[in-house]
């Protein structure tokens, strides 16, 4: 069961039924029913649904009082779960991909309590970082023979990058993995290979990018890929560099996919701690597994994968499917847990040097 001492469920847990009975009531209404009403319906199924929330409390301070703030939403059934319930089901998976917003700090407590859960069930069998790039990777190795006085002493082993990656939000779970002597691998990519992959012609980007004879999306998938590497750059990528920062996405995805292939044991779950973006089902990590090594994960199936999306809430949106990305005809994430917001900056207006 999940720690009490990580995570708190101060709502009572809801059967399905009941999700169900409300769902049904909105249906046989049909057109009938309001918005307003809707929302109504919606507002009372969430009230009675589990909630799962750290026991320190949200840190996060936007929108905390939103509906969908500490619920876990199951999309295949389209239900609500309990903690609980959600970490039975991820101990019988092979593969599970945590997602983040990486500044967020209520996602690295919920990070936390599930691997410690998956610790205490004896399932854990080792955990992948993308905060961790693949040079580092003989410390990892040595990590089981050593003690650290502070978690800043492991902070500087690991040569821990804290301009990009904030140790104060990550350096708990590391510490934590550390601590439990569960074995780490690095899953990105080293500068000299992000630099390598701007220059398609090199032997070091041939090697960090998938091949073409491999290569694991579709090309639907990649134009959607592409298409999410403009807007997230704010339209303001010189369309020279789309193809460079493709290749540097998809080498980032295959090296994680790698780094949990790598990681020694055969048997139990192997997690990544990573963005949401790269954790998404249908065109991030998962479709790089069985591109990695084929031999090393014999009959892998899709369901052997599993990803957990931390999200943070928006204004008004009570729908947890308004969450998904399913453009390309599948979900991108198989679980979603809603979290408080830490900011409504634009980031885009920054750069334009509008705000």
């Amino acid at each position: 069961m999940m720690n009490d001492a990580t995570l708190h469920a101060p709502a009572p847990r809801l059967r399905y039924s009941l999700i169900a009975a409300f769902a049904g009531v909105a249906a046989m209404l049909g057109g009938c029913v309001s918005a307003d009403s809707q929302q109504a319906l919606q507002r009372a199924a969430l009230a009675a649904a589990p909630m799962a929330a750290p026991m320190k409390g949200w840190q996060s301070p936007l929108r905390a009082t939103h509906p969908l703030v500490g619920r876990i939403w199951e999309v295949e059934s389209e239900r609500y779960l309990s903690a609980d319930e959600l970490v039975e089901a991820l101990a019988t998976k092979r593969f599970v991909l945590l997602g983040e917003k990486h500044d967020n700090p209520d996602h690295h407590s919920l990070q936390l309590a599930l691997v410690d859960a998956l610790a205490s069930s004896g399932r854990l069998a080792g955990i992948s970082f993308e905060m961790l790039a693949s040079p580092i990777t003989p410390r990892l190795k040595t990590l089981p023979t050593r003690t650290f006085e502070s978690a800043n002493a492991l902070a500087a082993y690991l040569e821990w990058d804290d301009r990009g990656w904030d140790w104060e939000l990550y350096g708990p779970l590391v510490k934590r993995v550390v601590d439990l002597r569960i074995p780490i691998a690095a899953g990105n990519i080293s500068r000299d290979q992000m630099s390598a992959m701007y220059s398609p012609a090199s032997d070091e980007a041939d090697k960090s990018a998938p091949p073409r004879s491999q290569q694991p999306l579709s090309s639907d998938a990649l134009a959607s890929l592409r298409a999410d590497i403009d807007t997230s750059h704010c339209g303001m990528l010189p369309e020279s560099q789309f193809d460079a920062m493709l290749r540097v996405q998809q080498g980032r995805d295959l090296e994680m996919a790698r780094s949990l292939m790598a990681l020694p044991s055969a048997s139990g779950v192997r997690v990544l701690i990573a963005g949401n973006y790269h954790t998404r089902q249908d065109i991030g990590v998962p479709n790089y597994l069985f591109a990695a090594d084929s031999a090393r994960a014999p009959a892998l199936e899709r369901g052997d994968i599993v990803n957990v999306s931390l999200l943070e809430v928006a204004t008004g949106e009570l729908e947890p499917a308004a969450y998904l990305e399913t453009s390309l005809g599948q979900a991108s994430a198989d679980y979603l847990w809603f979290t408080p917001a830490l900011s409504d900056k634009d980031y885009c207006a920054s750069l334009r040097g509008e705000g």
